[in-house]
């Protein structure tokens, strides 16, 4: 029997957002954005120079550079949606490292990070942070 998937994949869902995050950037709403390659398989010896090169597990998925903001985005596929009209997130996981990384990098006041289940979650948070009025403070002010 085939299996219908019915629910995009969290692959499909970055990639939706990845065409949003393009709209922004020609529309000088953000300044950069890129990928973190960070998960898939591999072997042993890949996996072995690539942490001696620097990659670390639980790294967000997406950075978006903003002007006075960087933002990372830890993608999941969006919650199904129950018949009772309620979603569920079972059997979506976010790892200890991936919460690692969003509670380390988030105590820098110029980082904003968030896991996200699907693309209108992940345009919700970006479009937050673009419409965000930064309140000029006054250089006199202690």
């Amino acid at each position: 029997m085939i299996k219908i998937r019915t629910q995009p994949t969290e692959r499909q869902e970055q990639i939706k957002v990845i065409t949003y995050l393009e709209m922004l950037k020609r529309n000088g709403k953000i300044l950069f954005y890129y990928a973190i390659p960070n998960g898939g398989s591999r072997n042993a010896i890949e996996a072995k120079n690539l942490k001696s090169e620097g990659v670390r597990a639980g790294v967000s998925d997406l950075c978006i550079i903003l002007p006075n903001k960087t933002l990372y985005v830890e993608m999941k596929k969006r919650p199904k949606i129950l018949k009772s009209g309620k979603t569920s997130i079972a059997g979506i996981k976010v790892s200890d490292a991936q919460k690692d990384f969003i509670e380390a990098v988030t105590k820098n006041e110029h980082i904003e990070a968030k896991v996200c289940f699907g693309f209108d979650e992940a345009v919700k948070f970006v479009d937050s942070h673009i419409n965000e009025k930064k309140q000029k403070k006054d250089p006199f002010e202690c």
